[in-house]
């Protein structure tokens, strides 16, 4: 009797012990991501470009919502638009200021940079097939830039692209 007790005890025992928990062991969760990385994660993977807090969402945001929407000259809505005024509306919505309607006034009246000193939302100014300039980006960052192409709307290319090499006339930060 008093083994059989004995076996009893030691059972519960072994029990009580085998089902203690670990002090200071917990499974970690990864972390869902939040809302605004969410948001960050897809306009890199819509814009090709990696998008991350030091950058200015507004500007990437409205690039995003624009891309692919074809050029018609003169055309200023999402039906079509020109470079310059893309260029315009970004400005308008991003920055609240008013830029001139074409890319020849927004050259003359931007201050002159050189290519190593681009930031997010400079402007950057080509001479295609024209003695003046006939064409305007925006300067997103790492040589990526945001424009208007007539023949594929809407697009993002980046500087060393040989076609943006050789029509490359300079680049303008607004004041």
């Amino acid at each position: 009797m008093i083994r059989s007790k004995s076996i009893w005890l030691m059972a519960v025992v072994l029990f009580l012990v085998a089902c203690k928990s670990k002090k200071g062991t917990t499974v970690s969760k990864a972390k869902e991501p939040t809302h605004k990385q969410k948001e960050y994660r897809f306009l890199s993977e819509k814009l090709n470009l990696e998008v991350d807090r030091k950058d200015n969402f507004k500007l990437y945001s409205f690039v995003g919502e624009w891309l692919g929407v074809p050029h018609k000259d003169g055309g200023c809505d999402k039906r079509g638009t020109d470079c310059s005024c893309f260029v315009r509306m970004v400005y308008e919505e991003v920055y609240q200021r008013i830029l001139p309607r074409n890319s020849v006034e927004m050259f003359n009246q931007t201050k002159r940079i050189d290519s190593m000193e681009l930031k997010e939302g400079d402007l950057i100014f080509f001479k295609i097939k024209s003695s003046k300039i006939s064409h305007v980006g925006i300067y997103l960052k790492d040589n990526w830039f945001a424009h208007v192409s007539s023949s594929r709307g809407l697009m993002i290319n980046h500087l060393s692209e040989k076609y943006y090499k050789t029509y490359y006339a300079g680049a303008g930060k607004v004041d």
